[in-house]
């Protein structure tokens, strides 16, 4: 794993992923955050959670996390609840108990939002959806690369046309199937 700019308490770490552990059943654990709040870009950036329901269904060999801040049931419910979210996490106000659930699992999958940088800080594989170039895309995701000059552990998926998220979540599970096939 990369080295990161910030580092989550090694206990509460071991301690997360001990609850990870009992809850996955010895399946690979991915964070999952869909949507930003930013009130500029926000709308372009955040794709909805039902959009990423054929990838989870896809792949129930996965343990899927709900690492999206704010009220997330409605959302979990009308995709089939097929993430596991922790009640005990509460990602806008306690940031410590937030950096070691992000450390405990062995992907993080999201939009451009808190997740992404949090994520990308800490050295954890991050996997970051992007919308198309067009709408005043922030620099720092920058255009013709497919990483991060900010967080080397970070790949970016990146929309081809405006509003396909489908083609991103399609090019995510490629890659997923890749690199942890699916166990039979």
């Amino acid at each position: 794993m990369i080295s990161g700019v910030l580092q989550a308490d090694a206990d509460a770490t071991v301690a997360y992923r001990d609850r990870l552990a009992a809850r996955a059943g010895g399946r690979p654990c991915i964070g999952l955050s869909w949507r930003s709040s930013n009130a500029v870009y926000g709308a372009q950036k955040s794709l909805a959670l039902t959009d990423l329901a054929p990838l989870l269904r896809a792949r129930p060999d996965l343990f899927w996390v709900d690492l999206q801040y704010g009220e997330t049931a409605p959302e979990r419910a009308e995709a089939g609840d097929l993430l596991w979210h922790d009640p005990a996490i509460d990602p806008l106000r306690d940031l410590d108990a937030t950096a070691a659930q992000y450390a405990a699992l062995d992907l993080v999958i999201t939009t451009s939002n808190t997740a992404a940088h949090l994520a990308g800080a800490l050295g954890l594989p991050t996997w970051l959806l992007l919308p198309a170039p067009g709408f005043g895309l922030l620099w720092y995701w920058q255009l013709e690369r497919a990483d991060s000059p900010f967080y080397p552990s970070m790949r970016c998926f990146r929309q081809t046309t405006p509003g396909d998220w489908a083609g991103v979540v399609a090019a995510v599970r490629m890659t997923l199937d890749s690199e942890l096939p699916p166990k039979p």
